[in-house]
């Protein structure tokens, strides 16, 4: 394993990939690249996230078509929320009602497939043709939903992408803590257009719509924290990760930030977290391997909310982002060096 700063081309009908500063082998077998893990850089074959990309394509979208298509994401989320409220702490009641699906951390009850059916049935009754990809629909695993997620992103016709974690935070549901929410993003041809949060327990939406803004059930959110300018002065949330290597890297963040903030916290639902950056309640929320349903919506809010969202290396939030530092804006940059002095900012999958 080497550092080094390069870009690989491979095939015509493969793409070509940069990296700045990445933990990289690749490696070729026949015809296709094999892919390994440093940080959140992944070499890929086939069909890849840059061919599908338009990043100016949501500018020809009107605000009217974007509000229609908020207005159906947050009555989804209002239905799935329903479900939430009148279940939770169903495992502390029954631990029939969990399964685990990769490891013990991560686990699924029945009704986060009933909050997904509920969400997906408002969704496909207001747009038939928009590709929908939902948790509950993929394999466990890291690598399963990064595979879920080019997958969509090769297949839909219409451009359109409905990701949807329709219960953020199932460990703390299914226990009967109230840190849990429903997270859903819309994407248009590889950019994310729309961002819902909602909190449920609290009856709180939190929406988004690119170019326009940020709001907490419809009014405006104003830029995120400005009084907190120093990372001595914010309440910083990180990431607990289930993979055994992510979660020690999160560990050295934790130690490293622990004597330079006002305070850490782990809540488990970076559903919430971002929303809550974006709110002006928390400075910063660090995390490893995410799957783009724990931070398409998020990242939207926050941006749209005047704050900043990073890969850890640094480079710009997009789509495939998997490890990531979000931030008011203000302590961005000092976080991410905090981070990247205790050796905090990537890790290779277990």
């Amino acid at each position: 394993m080497i550092m080094i700063s390069m870009r690989l081309k491979v095939s015509t009908s493969f793409v070509t990939y940069s990296f700045r500063n990445s933990y990289i082998i690749p490696t070729l077998k026949g015809n296709k690249i094999r892919r390994r893990f440093y940080g959140s850089k992944t070499v890929r074959c086939l069909h890849c996230f840059t061919s599908t990309l338009d990043e100016n394509a949501w500018k020809t979208l009107s605000k009217d078509e974007k509000q229609k298509i908020l207005e159906t994401a947050e009555a989804a989320a209002l239905a799935a929320g329903e479900i939430i409220t009148t279940n939770v702490g169903c495992c502390s009641l029954m631990t029939d009602n969990c399964m685990e699906k990769a490891n013990i951390k991560d686990i699924v009850t029945q009704y986060d497939k009933e909050a997904q059916t509920a969400v997906e049935a408002i969704v496909k009754a207001a747009y038939p043709h928009h590709s929908f990809l939902g948790e509950e629909d993929v394999d466990p695993g890291a690598s399963a939903s990064e595979a879920a997620l080019y997958r969509a992103l090769d297949s839909s016709q219409s451009g359109y992408i409905w990701i949807c974690d329709p219960i953020d935070g199932t460990a703390n549901f299914a226990a009967g803590l109230d840190l849990c929410a429903v997270t859903m993003g819309v994407v248009y041809k590889g950019v994310p257009i729309i961002g819902v949060v909602y909190d449920p327990h609290k009856r709180e939406m939190f929406s988004a719509i690119k170019g326009h803004g940020a709001t907490l059930n419809g009014v405006p959110l104003d830029p995120p924290a400005r009084a907190v300018t120093h990372a001595k002065d914010a309440i910083i949330n990180a990431g607990c990760p289930a993979d055994p290597n992510a979660f020690e890297t999160s560990m050295r963040g934790v130690l490293a930030l622990n004597g330079k903030s006002r305070g850490l916290r782990i809540i488990a639902c970076s559903a919430l977290t971002t929303a809550w950056i974006a709110a002006g309640r928390l400075g910063a929320h660090f995390g490893y391997d995410l799957s783009s349903w724990d931070l398409v919506a998020g990242a939207l809010l926050i941006q749209e909310a005047g704050g900043e969202v990073t890969d850890l290396d640094g480079t710009p939030y997009k789509l495939t982002t998997r490890n990531m530092l979000c931030s008011n804006g203000l302590v961005h940059e000092e976080v991410l060096k905090i981070l990247h002095d205790a050796d905090a900012v990537s890790f290779t999958r277990s």
